[in-house]
Formats: structure tokens, C-alpha cells, sequence
């Protein structure tokens, strides 16, 4: 008898719009607590899983997914990877002149166009996991001798270059070496589609020496100190070589 009193009590006219009304404003509630918590979640992610800009080791780098959340140029800046993939070696060695030259000649590169899988910079890309040059990406390809360049990314300074060390070999037995400085920018270029793309713009170069000697630059560690590259004294120098780059960053 209780029972069917309770059941016809809710089921009468009163009862279910103050059960339908109840249960719209709950949902109302809910959804206004959803997108008031989305947007700090988001920022939450974004600082959770970014790493610092500075001062990260490819190896770790390459254990990183790719961030959705991320436009290309900060995820060039924060891990020196586009789309989720390192930035092409070969393109890199692009940025540095012949060895028969003393200067440059491209001096930027469209990174969506230098990928790996294009026709022009095609290349093998995998990262080298032993050795001095353990943890640097590697890129081989052979249109008429075997060719690769390596580049490991030792950060990047206050004022937003990055800085590589670059490892070239043309086919040879030598390996040449060279700390390349770059920058990435954001731009559009004029067509049909105005078309949104990354730059990386050579700044600068030192060369380092080959790898043929005892005094090979493959094994001296060289670091970053705010503005300030340091390299450390080679064979017959007394000090090591402090580069102040503050006057080349990346500008506004």
C-alpha cells in the first residue's frame, strides 16, 4: 500500500516538474562550473608539462609527445622540434657554408618545407644513442656518396637563440665541427592562402676543428650562461672562449 502511495505521489503533475526543474538547473550548474575550470586546466596542462627553455638534452627531448596546445614557433623554442618531430639535420647544414667557401649562403630556412619527407632535404633521421655525440639527431642520405650531419641542441640563451653544435661529414673520413646560432621566427607568406610558417634564421657560426687530432671538439662540453656561450680551452689556449651574444637576440 506504501508502496503505491509513494508512487503515485511522484508521479503526479507537481511532483515531476519539481523533479524536471531540479534536475535542469543541476545540469545548468554543472556546465557553468565545466567551462569555468577548462580554461585553468589548460594553463595547469601547459605548465605541467612544458619543459624549461633552456638547457635540455635531446635525449630528453625525444621522450616528449607532441603539444597540441603549442603554436610552431613555441614548440620550436621549447624543444627545437616542429610537429612533434626534431628539426631536419640536413636543413640545419644548409644554414653553414661549403668547406670550400668562407661564407653562407642561405642564411633562413621555411621549416615546413625542409622536413625529412620532402624531396629536397630527404633524408634518414634517427638519434644517435652512444658515444661524445649521444643524444644528437642524425641525418643520412646519399645522392652520390654517403653523407650525414648531426646537430646536438645545447639550449637556448636568454634572449632567445639556440644554440647547436654541428657535426658535417661529406663522405669523408673527417668529421667537422661548427657551433651554428639561430633564431625562430613567425610569419605569413604571400599566396593564395597566405599561408602561416615557421623561419629559422642563421645568426651566427664558429667553427670548432675537425675530428682528426687528439684535440677533437667532439668531447669538450660546452655550456650556456645567460647570454654567454662558453668553450672550453682546447689544446694551447689558457682559458676558455667566452662568446657574449646579448646584442644578437631575437628581435621584437
Amino acid at each position: 500500500m506504501s508502496r503505491m502511495w509513494f508512487w503515485r505521489r511522484v508521479s503526479s503533475p507537481g511532483i515531476r516538474r519539481t523533479i524536471t526543474r531540479h534536475w535542469r538547473s543541476g545540469l545548468l550548474v554543472m556546465v557553468a562550473i565545466a567551462i569555468l575550470i577548462r580554461p585553468l586546466s589548460l594553463q595547469a596542462y601547459r605548465l605541467d608539462t612544458a619543459p624549461p627553455s633552456r638547457g635540455l638534452s635531446n635525449a630528453a627531448t625525444q621522450a616528449l609527445s607532441p603539444w597540441p596546445l603549442l603554436t610552431p614557433l613555441e614548440e620550436a623554442n621549447l624543444t627545437f622540434h616542429f610537429r612533434g618531430e626534431p628539426i631536419n639535420p640536413r636543413a640545419v647544414n644548409d644554414l653553414l657554408p661549403w668547406l670550400s667557401d668562407t661564407e653562407p649562403g642561405p642564411v633562413a630556412l621555411d621549416v615546413e618545407g625542409s622536413t625529412a619527407d620532402t624531396n629536397r632535404y630527404l633524408a634518414e633521421v634517427s638519434t644517435i644513442v652512444a658515444g661524445p655525440w649521444a643524444g644528437a639527431i642524425l641525418a643520412t642520405w646519399q645522392p652520390d656518396t654517403t653523407r650525414s650531419s648531426a646537430y646536438q641542441w645545447l639550449g637556448r640563451l636568454d634572449n632567445g637563440l639556440h644554440v647547436l653544435r654541428v657535426r658535417v661529414n661529406t663522405g669523408g673520413h673527417s668529421d667537422f665541427t661548427d657551433l651554428l646560432m639561430v633564431r625562430f621566427t613567425a610569419d605569413q607568406e604571400y599566396f593564395v592562402r597566405n599561408r602561416e610558417r615557421l623561419v629559422m634564421t642563421r645568426v651566427g657560426q664558429v667553427v670548432l676543428g675537425d675530428g682528426q687530432d687528439g684535440s677533437t671538439s667532439r668531447t669538450r662540453v660546452i655550456t650556456l650562461e645567460g647570454n654567454v656561450v662558453v668553450i672550453p680551452s682546447a689544446e694551447g689556449q689558457s682559458a676558455p672562449t667566452r662568446l657574449d651574444l646579448t646584442a644578437y637576440g631575437s628581435p621584437h
